[in-house]
């Protein structure tokens, strides 16, 4: 019977310790290194390289390869520029990009490794060849292997290997129509009219007036054309070629008219940039909000 007690108190103290190792603040001496001088706000260009090559083995076991059942992305180098009206790619294509892609590249500025190596011996960290680097200005971070037991990435920089949260890895685009900018019109880019097949809107004295008349409201007309000014696509890319099926004349503030090509409506609603050569992948039910003006009718109610 003592001996149970003697156990069960043994086991005891075993859980409260392990409880205070897990729980027990960091001491505030505890080293950490920054991987970067730079700041976020004044990095002017952006260079992502993948090599297209699996990543090199690393002789550590607690290295983590790509699922070997992933295939690994094609090489590719992607450049992107920051301009007064924001960030935009410069290659292999030409594209406006989106801003949160851009800044996840950034934040890497921002981490901190508690663990710094020498740039010695890279193949146990998989950075031999590395098959990612990132160029943030004239700084460079090769990505190499991950530590499954920290859950960390390898990472190097200014002449030593770094250990970063694994969340970093996440944050570099596969390809490039990944950090294409997902929202129709760029920044500053003010419909002023609309004209689609059957109907036309336009800006007269603040109000939104469309012709013909069906009887919408005012909140139901600024709703509508709040929704093509707000148009988001789920994704986008480079124009796969298709020949628009109807086009959509927008008139920007700026005087400039675009013609909008609507490629598909359905399963999903893709929409065409041509000044831009970008195609634009919207949900299905997006299509009914800008392609159905308020009060317009349905084919069943025109019949």
């Amino acid at each position: 019977m003592r001996s149970w007690i003697s156990l069960a108190v043994l086991t005891l103290c075993v859980a409260a310790l392990g409880a205070w190792v897990y729980y027990k603040p960091h001491s505030p001496g505890t080293e950490s290194h920054a991987l970067s001088e730079l700041a976020a706000k004044d990095v002017k260009r952006i260079r992502v390289q993948r090599s297209g090559a699996a990543q090199p083995a690393a002789d550590s076991p607690q290295a983590a390869q790509p699922d070997a059942a992933q295939a690994p992305p094609a090489a590719v180098s992607i450049e992107l520029e920051r301009h007064d009206e924001g960030w935009r790619m410069s290659a292999p294509y030409a594209a406006r990009a989106e801003t949160s892609q851009v800044e996840r590249l950034l934040s890497i500025l921002d981490a901190r490794s508690g663990a710094r190596f020498p740039a010695s011996d890279l193949g146990r960290y998989g950075l031999a060849e590395p098959a990612v680097t990132v160029t943030l200005d004239g700084q460079s971070f090769g990505y190499g292997a991950v530590n499954t037991m920290t859950r960390e990435q390898y990472v190097l920089t200014r002449d030593a290997v770094y250990a970063i949260p694994l969340a970093q890895r996440s944050a570099v685009p596969r390809d490039a129509d990944a950090l294409i900018a997902r929202s129709l019109f760029a920044q500053g880019e003010s419909p002023v009219a609309l004209e689609l097949p059957g109907v036309s809107a336009s800006l007269k004295d603040g109000t939104w007036v469309l012709s013909p008349s069906e009887g919408a409201g005012a909140d139901e007309r600024n709703a509508w054309v709040d929704a093509w000014r707000r148009a988001t696509a789920v994704r986008a890319m480079r124009h796969d070629g298709r020949v628009p099926g109807d086009t959509v004349s927008v008139k920007l503030e700026d005087g400039r008219t675009l013609a909008i090509g609507v490629l598909q409506r359905e399963p999903e609603l893709v929409l065409l940039r041509p000044d831009e050569g970008i195609q634009y992948h919207f949900f299905a039910d997006t299509a009914k909000r800008l392609l159905a003006p308020p009060g317009a009718k349905s084919d069943t109610e025109k019949k």
